[in-house]
């Protein structure tokens, strides 16, 4: 009687565990930068769904080591991308800072120069003008300056 009961219960056993053989597994970047993983979603963090399909294990054949070098390696190229993303990001950022302080230069003195006459000092500490043409030119250049460097 009691082997009457062990095969049956033996196929539902087999069934129930294949129906949970797709485990979900949550990626994240913690406060530090690093890559963390667990079955539960991060709290407050935005997580990334991994689904692993765990019936394909060692026990199963399956070719388990080559699967997770693949993993491994999609993951790394992840990671680079997003650290090229961060890199970029950064590098932008700097542009802009220093096209905006190009910017508030290039306007400062131009309204130096609309103002009225300006100098130079010699050797000699004199104070020599500009002349009006070189007064103009100095506007357009100036003026050029704001076109290229305030947008």
């Amino acid at each position: 009687m009691l082997r009457l009961l062990v095969i049956p219960l033996t196929l539902i056993l087999m069934v129930c565990g294949s129906l949970s053989a797709v485990a979900d597994i949550y990626r994240w970047v913690d406060d530090n930068g690093n890559i963390q993983f667990s079955d539960r979603p991060a709290s407050g963090k935005k997580s990334e769904t991994i689904e692993i399909d765990t019936t394909r294990n060692s026990y199963g054949g399956g070719d388990v080591l080559n699967r997770q070098s693949d993993l491994l390696d999609r993951y790394q190229k992840q990671d680079q991308q997003a650290q090229k993303n961060k890199q970029q990001a950064a590098l932008e950022k700097e542009n802009q800072k220093r096209l905006k302080s190009k910017c508030l230069r290039a306007k400062d003195q131009l309204a130096r120069y609309e103002r009225g006459s300006l100098y130079t000092l010699d050797e000699q500490g004199e104070r020599i003008y500009y002349s009006e043409e070189k007064r103009t030119q100095k506007i357009e250049a100036y003026r050029k300056s704001i076109n290229t460097n305030c947008k």
